[in-house]
C-alpha cells in the first residue's frame, strides 16, 4: 500500500522541479529578447551616427570646394591687377621717355609682388584645407566613439541554458527516485528475523 506522505512529497518535488525548469526557460527567453532589443538599439544608433557623419562630411567637403574656388578667384584677381599695373607702368615710362633696365626692373617688381601674393593665397588655402581635413578626422573619431558607446547585445548561450535546465530536471528526477520504497528501509523485510517453529526451522537428517 502506498504511503500518502510519500506520494505528496514526490508530487511536490516534481512540481518544484518543473517550476524551476520553467523559470530557467523564461529567464533564457527574456535574455534572448533583451539581447535582440539591444542589437536593434545598436543598429539604430549606428545608422543615425553614419547619417549624421555623412551630413557633416558633406558640409566640410562643400567648405573645401568653396575655399578652393575662393583662392582661385583671388589669384586670378591678383594676376589681373598685376597685368594692369604693368600696363600702366609701361605707359607711364613711355610718356616719361624712360626705357631700358629701369622699366624692366619696375615690371619685375610688380610681377614678383603678384607672385608672392599668389603664393600666400596658396599657403593659406593649404592651411585651411588641412584644418578642414582634420575636422573630418575628428568627426569620424567622434562617430566611432558614439557607435561604441552602445553595446551590441550578447545573446545568451542556448547550449548553456539547456544544459542548466537538463541539470535541474536530472536533479529533480534523482530526488524523486530517492523517495521510492525500494530505495528506503521503510516497508522492507530485510531486517526482520523469522521466528516460526514450522518445518523451515527443522533440521533435515537422513
Amino acid at each position: 500500500m502506498c504511503d500518502p506522505y510519500m506520494i505528496a512529497a514526490t508530487t511536490m518535488t516534481a512540481i518544484s522541479t518543473g517550476a524551476q525548469v520553467y523559470g530557467q526557460q523564461q529567464q533564457y527567453e527574456a535574455a534572448v529578447d533583451q539581447a535582440e532589443a539591444q542589437r536593434n538599439m545598436y543598429k539604430r544608433n549606428r545608422q543615425n551616427t553614419y547619417k549624421a557623419l555623412g551630413r557633416e562630411y558633406g558640409d566640410i567637403n562643400t567648405r573645401q570646394i568653396q575655399e578652393q574656388q575662393k583662392a582661385t578667384e583671388e589669384k586670378e584677381e591678383r594676376t589681373r591687377e598685376a597685368r594692369s599695373q604693368m600696363a600702366r607702368a609701361r605707359v607711364s615710362a613711355g610718356e616719361a621717355g624712360i626705357t631700358g633696365n629701369s622699366v624692366s626692373a619696375g615690371l619685375r617688381d610688380i610681377s614678383g609682388a603678384a607672385a608672392r601674393d599668389r603664393s600666400t593665397i596658396d599657403r593659406n588655402l593649404n592651411w585651411t584645407l588641412g584644418q578642414l581635413q582634420r575636422q573630418k578626422q575628428s568627426r569620424q573619431t567622434q562617430a566611432v566613439n558614439r557607435i561604441n558607446s552602445v553595446p551590441k547585445g550578447q545573446a545568451p548561450s542556448k547550449g548553456a541554458a539547456y544544459a542548466g535546465m537538463a541539470s535541474t530536471a536530472a536533479s529533480g528526477a534523482t530526488q524523486v527516485a530517492g523517495m521510492q520504497p525500494q530505495n528506503n528501509s521503510y516497508g522492507s523485510n530485510s531486517g526482520r528475523s523469522y521466528g516460526g517453529s514450522g518445518w523451515a526451522n527443522q533440521t533435515y537428517t537422513r
